[in-house]
Parts: C-alpha cells; structure tokens; sequence
C-alpha cells in the first residue's frame, strides 16, 4: 500500500475502486438481509457503516478503520434522508409556482436533484469527519458530481427503461434487490473514493 500511495494517480484510482465496491457489497449485504423487513432508515445506517468499514480496510488505514466506519454510519443516513426534506421542499416549491409535479420529466428531475443533494450532504459529512473542515468543499463538490449519472440511472429505472431488466438479470444472483437503493449508495462509494484520492493529491501539491 505504501508503493500505491508514493504515486498519487494510481492511489486516485485505487481508492475510487475502493469506495466503489465498498458500499456497492455493503448495499447488497444490506438489501439481501434487511429487504423482507423494509426498515428503510436502518438499511442506511447499516448500509453506510459497513461501507465505511470496508473501505477503511481497503485502504489499510488501521488507525482510521473504526473512524471511517462512524463517518459512514453518519455520513449516509443523514446524507440521505437529508436530501429528502430538501426534495420536499423543492416539490413544494413547484407546486406553489404552479408546475405539475406528477409530470413524469418534473418528476425525474426532481429525484436528480435529491440524489446530487444526497451527494453533496453526504460528502460533506464524510470528509469533515475523517479530515476536517478543509476537506467539505472536495468532498461535497466530487461527491455531488458523481451523484449527477445515477440520478439519471434512477430515473430510468423508475420509469421501467430496458436497463433495469439488465441490471435485475445481472443481479438475480442475489434475489431480490432495491436497484434505486444499490445505484444510490454505490453512488456514495464511487464520490467518497474518488474524493479522498483527489483530497490526498492536493494534500501532497500542496506539500511539495
């Protein structure tokens, strides 16, 4: 790990494919236990916490494993059911100026801006635990970034586009999955990975 972290490009990818399976495995292993139950808020919770946890040992970072696993099991839930409050607030909005909510293309873009919101929070919350105020506006912008493509997923997910039968084929293997949930918190996983290899590239410049 020593030799990955000497070149920042190949700890920028390394700890993207980190964050990325991570929270992709944690959102499986949550969706095939927690699913029969439909405890939507402790699916998040546990979600992020196993999430975090893997990633801390992922990267081999022994004395931050016990801390990315509470930045996770913060960082997610409030990341986002956060989100939601502000969607609520964006639908009211809408609906005071008169836009029709139902219209599947208002509606869409409302789940995208939710998701980015879920992104931003959620990053945020993450890299203020593990490194600081300095870290928020990587963390946040990178996260929310990332959110952006799979707000898109979601909406053609929920809209019964082709992709999803793919993804359900793919994923049969593990019965029956939240697909809005797993692109979600994979989501998280990619922003979070990407955002600490690009947060330790600056760290490094800045050092230089």
């Amino acid at each position: 790990m020593s030799e990955i972290r000497k070149n920042a490009w190949v700890f920028l990818l390394w700890s993207t494919l980190a964050g990325t399976i991570s929270f992709f495995v944690s959102a499986v292993i949550t969706s095939m236990v927690l699913s029969p139950l439909d405890f939507a808020i402790i699916d998040t919770i546990l979600a992020g916490g196993i999430g975090g946890l893997f990633l801390g040992i992922f990267l081999i970072k022994r004395h931050k494993i016990q801390i990315m696993a509470l930045s996770g099991l913060a960082a997610i839930p409030v990341g986002f059911w956060g989100a939601f409050i502000l969607a609520g607030g964006v639908d009211l909005l809408f609906s005071l100026i008169g836009v029709n909510t139902v219209n599947p293309n208002i509606y869409n873009i409302e789940n995208i801006i939710g998701i980015i919101f879920m992104g931003i929070i959620c990053g945020a919350i993450f890299g203020a635990i593990i490194y600081g105020r300095k870290s928020i506006w990587v963390f946040s912008a990178v996260c929310g970034m990332v959110s952006f493509p799979f707000g898109i997923l979601v909406g053609f997910l929920n809209s019964e586009h082709p992709i999803k039968a793919t993804f359900e084929n793919l994923l049969a293997f593990f019965g029956s999955i939240d697909l809005n949930f797993l692109a979600i918190i994979t989501s998280f996983g990619i922003g979070i990975g990407l955002s600490i290899g690009l947060f330790s590239m600056l760290k490094q410049k800045s050092t230089d």
